[in-house]
């Protein structure tokens, strides 16, 4: 004999979902004992972890107007390189890397880009 663990209603023996509310039943583990059977359902564990993904968009708004400072490299999680922009942002050699930085970005295909940065 087993039970819904969302509504608590009974269930019919073998079945996969609960007939009075839907829920799905997963059965864990079956204990037999000399005058029943005992059935522990237990309901689908859900995911706790939320990856993080990286938003491409960002990432190109953050190159395009704070790229001559490293902020698109920080958001990258690219430390190093987000340091040597900001140390080196007096010049114009930052400036010039944001720009193929953005053209890097762009052209690259979401799929990729999520392969790449996301963690």
């Amino acid at each position: 004999m087993s039970y819904c663990v969302n509504c608590g209603k009974e269930l019919e023996s073998g079945a996969k979902f609960c007939t009075n509310c839907g829920h799905p039943a997963i059965i864990n583990q079956v204990q037999n004992t000399p005058q029943q059977t005992v059935v522990y359902v237990q309901a689908p564990q859900q995911d706790i972890y939320v990856h993080e993904r990286k938003s491409k968009g960002l990432a190109l708004t953050l190159c395009f107007f704070l790229g001559w400072m490293g902020a698109h490299e920080f958001y990258l999680r690219k430390y190093f390189w987000g340091s040597l922009y900001l140390i080196f942002c007096w010049t114009f050699i930052p400036l010039l890397l944001s720009i193929v930085d953005f053209i890097l970005i762009f052209l690259t295909p979401k799929k990729i880009f999520h392969k790449m940065y996301d963690k």
